[in-house]
This record gives structure tokens, sequence and C-alpha cells, in this order.
């Protein structure tokens, strides 16, 4: 054994009688500092820097843990890995998961980093307004599920049923947001993300209703959603989507169709840059231009702000808007201020070309 080792225990059973105590636990402090410098020194900055996946599995030893480390060229002192772990109370606090190290990591900084979790994780950004499917293409071209495995699961009763949704699938209520799913190591050490596509779908409801809730407690779930999914596509200035929300909820209560070119995009087979006429009287129950009332489901995916705006809507008497060209609208309580804004608008439009 190290000299040094066999001191460091024979400290640790010295006498603590007349101030022996005082002198063992300072000679251990200074032993134990010089024994660990160079378990804290990190490797040579000419070494190559390699990044490792590596996978703490559930009820592995330290141990074991640090002898994995050792041969992966991670750490260079097993023994003192363990040892530090022991000293600093973390033998029994290494996380499982997989963790991005890298070759280059001085021994205390992945003990401290296999002890806090800081598992490697895929990131997917979900944007405001998507569609179902456009959110299992995203999803599925970061890694994190297979697109027809996942929509499915969107459809699947059993799982509509647990979370009581009165819809078809979850259109809509996959709430749009950064989402962090953990890394898993398959056997072959193939990276997969750590979690199933069912889990994957339950953690993007559950933070739907996380933010809804508040809004729930004034409007009822179908309304809420439906309406906010429509204003999200029909809204581009923030300060316009409570104007735009009471527009459709003035509608209602006047049992006018919605009148939502938005709807009738999301009935459509494929995007079309430009409605026609015809488009507007597509047999389809989200044609909210033949259909009173709410379409069956929502179109797309709200967002907070579109979902404040339902909730909390602005006002006003208006029953009409219509698009500048801007992105700005112009609203209006009457049908014949609508059309006459509407052929004023046109007459710009050719004006200029458009």
């Amino acid at each position: 054994m190290n000299p040094r080792w066999t001191l460091l225990l024979h400290l640790y059973s010295w006498p603590t009688t007349s101030g022996g105590a005082l002198k063992r636990n300072l000679v251990l402090a200074l032993l134990t500092l010089l024994l660990l410098l160079p378990f804290c020194k990190k490797k040579e900055p000419e070494e190559s820097i390699g990044e490792v996946f590596f996978e703490v599995k559930a009820g592995e030893s330290t141990s074991r843990i640090a002898m994995r480390l050792d041969s992966l060229d991670i750490i260079s002192h097993p023994r003192l890995f363990v040892i530090s772990a022991k000293l600093k109370g973390l033998d029994r606090s290494l996380q499982q998961g997989v963790y991005r190290l890298h070759t280059n990591m001085s021994e205390d900084s992945v003990l401290l980093m296999l002890s806090r979790g800081a598992i490697a994780t895929v990131a997917v950004t979900i944007p405001e307004g998507l569609r179902l499917r456009d959110i299992a293409s995203r999803l599925t071209k970061a890694g994190v599920v297979n697109q027809d495995t996942f929509l499915a699961l969107c459809r699947d009763k059993k799982l509509l049923l647990e979370f009581n949704i009165p819809f078809g699938s979850f259109e809509g209520l996959l709430f749009p947001d950064t989402y962090s799913f953990p890394l898993g190591i398959l056997p072959g050490d193939v990276l997969r993300v750590g979690i199933l596509p069912e889990d994957v779908l339950r953690v993007m409801v559950r933070r739907f209703f996380e933010v809804a809730e508040p809004m729930l407690r004034e409007v009822p779930l179908d309304t809420l959603l439906i309406l906010a999914s429509i204003v999200e596509r029909e809204a581009y200035l923030e300060e316009e989507r409570p104007v735009i929300a009471s527009v459709f909820l003035n509608r209602l209560k006047e049992d006018l169709p919605l009148e939502s070119c938005a709807t009738i995009e999301y009935a459509l087979p494929r995007h079309k840059e430009r409605l026609t006429y015809a488009d507007l009287r597509i047999p389809s129950p989200y044609n909210t231009y033949i259909n009173t009332g709410l379409p069956p489901g929502p179109i797309c995916s709200p967002g907070k702000a579109s979902l404040e705006a339902v909730a909390n809507p602005k006002k006003t008497k208006y029953l009409y808007f219509v698009s500048k060209g801007d992105g700005s609208h112009h609203f209006s309580e009457t049908a014949s201020e609508h059309e006459q804004m509407k052929r004023k608008l046109n007459k710009e439009r050719s004006r200029n070309g458009a």
C-alpha cells in the first residue's frame, strides 16, 4: 500500500486525548488534501479531447462506476474517486442516467456531475400554432419519437380518456414550449431518448393543463382550446389577440358562423397560399363559413397569449375583421362597415399590384 495511505489509516486511529484530536484533524486535513490534489487536477491540455456518453445504471455501486469510468479514460484514479465520494458524502448520491462526459474533465467535476444528476438531454422547441402532424415531425427529426407511432398515440382512446379529452385526438393539447428529454443507451451503445413516446405525449399535455388551469376556471375546455387555436392562427400582432377573441365570442353569442379562414385552411387536404371562394364552400365540419358554433376540435396548439385572450377578451361589439395586409386588421361592428372596408382594401391592393 502507498505509504501515505498507510499513514492516513493510522491517523484515523490516533488517540484523541491531551490535545491529540486537534493535531490529528489538522494532519488529516493536510494529508487528505495532498492525496486528492492529483485527483482534482485536470488532464493535460495537449491530450485529445473526446466526448463519451456514460450511463449510470440503477443500483450501481460507486466502485463499479469508478472502474467503468477508468476503462473509458474518463478518470485515472478510480480508488481516489471512490474515497472522495465517501469523504464528501456522495457515494450513495450518484444518480441514474446518461451523462455527456469529456476526457479532459477533472475527476472531481465528473463526481459532481454524477451526484447532481446533470444528465444528457435532447432539447426540442415547439413554437405556437403548429398542427399535430408538424409537432410529430419536429419530435421525429430530433430523434425523440417515431412519427407514425406518435401520431397513433395522439389518437389513442385510452390516453384521451386518461386526460378526459372530449376530442378525437390531442390536437391543440401539445403545449408549445422547449422540452428537454433524457437520453438513454440501448444494447450496442446505441443512443436513444430515454423516455417512452406515450410519456413524451403526457409531458406535453400536462404542460398544457399547468398553463391553462387558471383559464379553465373561466371557460370550458372545448371553448377555450378551440377558440384559442383559431386566434393563434388568425392573429399576427400580440395586442390584437384579445380583440380577435372578442369577435369570435360575440359571433357565438349572436349565433353567427365564425367565418374563420384558418379553419378552412385546416380542412383543406394541403396548404394553399390564398383561399378561393370555392374553398369557403367545401363540405367539412371545420368549415366555419357554412356551419355555426364551434368546429369539432382545435386546429393547432395555441400559446399562452391566445389562451389568455379567450379567457380575458377585450370588451367590444365587433363582429367582423379584415386583414389590412400588414399583419394588422380592421374591426367592424356592422356588416355594411365591414364590406365597405373590404372594398377599400381591395382597391388599394389592386392599385399596388397585389
